[in-house]
């Protein structure tokens, strides 16, 4: 039970890094170049995670799908990213690593760049027995990129 719960921190503070990414990634330009947005998020249920998101932003992650894989799991998840006059709503799945970080990659489905890629990397950096906390980045890759 501890090794499930451990995950789905992990899966939770996975998420909110994809927020975080996002918001720093719309402070790029157009280009072909990804937009990266920086973010640290807290996850205070298995399924739940909220934090900040580039430059005054905010990111809130729900998890939608878990699946223990060994010592490892797959998850699915529901991010949602608002940074200045940027805010969308992406689906992603990836993978939660026993060695403390998150891999997701997904696309936007609502907002600003719908239909635009995202990849997400997140580090867990702390917890407690309720919580974890988590800080990465999103790439953003605007459909015309």
């Amino acid at each position: 039970m501890t090794k499930i719960n451990a995950i789905v921190g992990l899966l939770v503070a996975a998420v909110a890094a994809v927020g975080v990414v996002a918001f720093g990634a719309a402070q790029a330009s157009a280009s072909s170049e990804p937009i990266v947005i920086p973010y640290a998020k807290t996850c205070d249920t298995p399924t739940h995670c909220a934090g900040t998101a580039g430059v005054g932003g905010t990111l809130e992650m729900w998890v939608t799908g878990f699946r223990p894989t060994g010592n490892a799991a797959q998850l699915t998840l529901t991010e949602r990213i608002t940074v200045g006059d940027i805010s969308f709503t992406a689906q992603m799945k990836g993978d939660v690593s026993p060695a403390g970080f998150i891999v997701l990659n997904g696309t936007v489905t609502e907002g600003s760049f719908a239909g635009a890629q995202v990849h997400q990397r997140s580090n867990l950096v702390g917890g407690t027995a309720t919580t974890t906390t988590w800080t990465g980045e999103l790439r953003l890759m605007p459909a015309s990129a």
